[in-house]
């Protein structure tokens, strides 16, 4: 049976694993599901149709599943999925989705989410993030696999951050981040590539060296952008990673930071 200590409010409705926790004056209101080894940490409150994976860890007062601030939201059922592994530090606050964006705001697994960081609705998180304290992403932003934001960071609505980029503290990001990139700023303007990310996850010295050459002939050569790409294409054909590049690139609809 789930350890919930007697201060706690657990709605009848609520799904709690036989080792799930429940702090003190925690409340789960409506259908949460708390999958194995899920903790809500004391005062915290997760309410709706919300799901928190297993061993994910939610710290005092931070706020899941609410509905989202915006004005026109009508209230019809929408869900917040959590997935596993994911550290929720105190006051993150994190909404549901919305019918227009998809119905559901999703975070991966392995994730550290700390304190006061804002999550809208309809975002979409991928795993093994840093969210630092403060940052905070408008509604349906996409933060892709390894990505750290700093401190303060504030990600403008349906922005999309790549694959392990990197956003200095107080960056202001209006426009897609390109994956591997460091930016910093307001607005956020591409400052180098996020070589310690790559190197703590395994990328050898060859494989980052290809990258920065990639992002050097795309920022910095003064070719125009149609006439970089294909030559990063003639220069760079044998790595993955330039080709994820350049299909992010191409694929921005609010532009990228350069």
């Amino acid at each position: 049976m789930a350890k919930v200590h007697p201060t706690a409010v657990v709605s009848p409705e609520a799904d709690l694993a036989d080792d799930a926790v429940v702090g003190a004056l925690a409340v789960v209101e409506g259908p949460v599901r708390l999958d194995s080894g899920a903790e809500v940490g004391p005062h915290a409150f997760v309410t709706g149709r919300t799901r928190i994976g297993a061993r994910t860890r939610i710290f005092p007062h931070a706020v899941l599943g609410v509905a989202p601030q915006m004005l026109g939201f009508d209230g019809r059922t929408t869900e917040l999925l959590i997935g596993e592994d994911n550290i929720i530090r105190e006051h993150a606050s994190i909404h549901v989705g919305t019918p227009a964006g998809g119905g559901c705001t999703r975070i991966g697994d392995g994730n550290m989410i700390m304190n006061h960081v804002h999550v809208a609705h309809d975002c979409q998180i991928g795993s093994h993030c840093v969210l630092a304290g403060y940052a905070g992403m408008g509604g349906h932003v996409v933060i892709e696999d390894y990505v750290v934001l700093g401190g303060f960071t504030g990600v403008h609505q349906f922005v999309r951050v790549g694959e392990s980029a990197f956003t200095g503290g107080n960056s202001m990001v209006g426009k897609d981040v390109p994956p591997f990139a460091k930016v910093a700023g307001d607005r956020a303007h591409f400052v180098g590539v996020n070589r310690i990310n790559l190197e703590r996850r395994g990328f050898e010295r060859e494989r980052i060296d290809v990258i920065k050459h990639a992002f050097f002939i795309l920022f910095q050569s003064k070719l125009r952008f149609v006439d970089a790409c294909k030559r990063v294409e003639e220069e760079c054909a044998d790595s993955q990673d330039v080709h994820q590049l350049l299909e992010f690139l191409r694929s921005t609809q609010r532009g990228f930071v350069r």
